[in-house]
């Protein structure tokens, strides 16, 4: 059977020349493949376009919150033409009923464990279900080296290739969706056979994927002391906690770690105790910013404004923070309540929520009522935070810790500083995204893109 697998993006969020990670879910899907299928990805944000008329059996969609609309544009086109859709990923995954209205099958979860194989034989035995869920996390010590070659490893000017050692977070953190999606337990893969994966990649760097690379000390310093060797270079994310074992910071940087990102979340008081991610001090948290500096480690700092235990201050804390630690870059982020997690439980209980409309969930548009601030000043704050973190004057002042450690550092500084400038420039995210009175925010979403035909069926999956 000929497969084609679609990563979708809307169309403003398609990255030409800029910065964009690459994912591995469809490569590794790709790698599930019995070799008797013919398989081809295309990744919208890259601006790969898609031939609907294309001669396949099979399409899979992965789904994220903000391209779920995409993807559901993009499956009635092909079941216009009678083609077999599946869905997965993270928004299938905690709106499996939603998505199924727009496919044949659902994938809940992770599709190890020959849970793709089974689908493509039930797609051949003309038996296919509507839902598919493994009864346990899958064990990942059988490793699979993603497809890569199916894929575009370039993130701007940089080649850059994913790669994951695990999955699982143990942090509960209310906004995020990894826990119910992945499980608050780590699980790991063999270090044996990723440092085999990371052989056969060509590109000079990778990207760790994991929520937390350096959280189990024992396994990321085998890993980091086996990586040595290789001469790559990586970046990925951690707890800013890996400062407190000089060792493993250490053993980072000779393992080619030159930045992570790292979760703040927010630079209160409140904030800081509540989510127990970071040392408890303001101070305690810009000199660790600064130790990770010292040793040669680039620090991505990543907030999440408009929480329910901060108010307006947020903004002035975070800034003073930004000018005395000088991250090397910001990832500034709005509070979005994606489907799955207590946020979106909570508010939408509440009705805080100003739209439905998952295109705007991108966590850079302000969609929500905070409880101690207005929409409007949450969007004033979020918007002066990134004009002065982009400011010229920003970018070079946050330059001088970073820029002597050597050419390819210098560059990514600029490259990531810069895209991010154009992009806040775009002014996408200048609005407060709310429904027009006639279009009440009720979470269907046909009335965004109305289904091919609708299924009347007493099949539905409750979680």
């Amino acid at each position: 059977m000929k497969i084609l697998l679609i990563s979708p993006c809307p169309e403003n969020n398609q990255r030409r020349n800029s910065m964009a990670i690459p994912q591995l879910t469809l490569s590794l899907i790709a790698a599930m493949t019995p070799e008797e299928h013919e398989v081809e990805i295309i990744e919208e944000v890259n601006n790969e376009t898609i031939d609907f008329d294309v001669d396949v059996d099979i399409v899979g969609i992965t789904l994220m919150t903000q391209t779920a609309i995409r993807g559901y544009e993009i499956a009635n086109e092909f079941k216009k033409r009678d083609k077999v859709v599946i869905f997965g990923g993270i928004h299938a995954t905690v709106m499996p009923n939603e998505a199924i209205r727009y496919a044949d099958a659902v994938v809940i979860g992770e599709a190890e464990n020959g849970l793709w194989n089974q689908i493509l034989k039930d797609i051949k035995s003309h038996s296919l279900k509507e839902f598919y869920k493994l009864e346990k996390f899958p064990d990942l010590c059988d490793y699979i080296i993603p497809r890569r070659d199916l894929i575009n490893t370039k993130a701007g000017k940089f080649g850059i290739s994913p790669i994951e050692t695990g999955r699982g977070c143990p942090y509960g953190c209310d906004f995020c969706t990894v826990p119910s999606s992945f499980g608050k337990k780590q699980r790991f893969k063999s270090i044996d056979l990723i440092l085999k994966d990371i052989e056969s990649i060509t590109d000079k760097v990778l990207f760790f994927l994991d929520d937390n690379i350096a959280l189990n000390k024992k396994y990321a310093k085998e890993l980091f002391t086996r990586m040595i060797p290789y001469n790559k270079y990586w970046v990925g994310q951690a707890s800013i906690n890996i400062v407190k074992d000089k060792e493993l910071m250490k053993l980072a940087y000779k393992s080619g770690c030159r930045g992570l990102l790292i979760g703040f979340e927010s630079m209160t008081e409140k904030g800081i105790g509540q989510y127990k991610k970071t040392f408890s001090s303001f101070n305690e948290n810009v000199e660790a910013i600064k130790t990770l500096q010292q040793n040669g480690i680039m620090t991505m700092a990543s907030f999440v404004f408009g929480l329910d235990i901060d108010d307006k201050q947020v903004f002035e804390n975070t800034w003073n923070f930004i000018k005395k630690a000088k991250p090397a870059f910001l990832q500034a982020c709005v509070l979005t309540p994606y489907p799955g997690t207590e946020v979106f439980k909570r508010m939408k209980q509440e009705n805080r929520i100003l739209t439905d409309d998952w295109r705007q969930f991108d966590a850079k548009k302000v969609i929500v009522s905070p409880k101690n601030m207005s929409p409007e000043e949450l969007q004033y704050g979020y918007t002066s935070i990134k004009d002065q973190t982009y400011s010229y004057q920003s970018i070079f002042s946050r330059a001088i810790p970073h820029i002597f450690s050597g050419l390819t550092e210098a560059a990514l500084y600029f490259s990531l500083n810069g895209g991010a400038r154009k992009w806040h420039k775009t002014g996408l995210t200048a609005e407060i995204f709310r429904n027009k009175p006639e279009k009440a925010v009720d979470f269907d979403v046909s009335k965004y893109v109305e289904p091919i035909k609708q299924k009347i069926t007493s099949k539905t999956y409750v979680r």
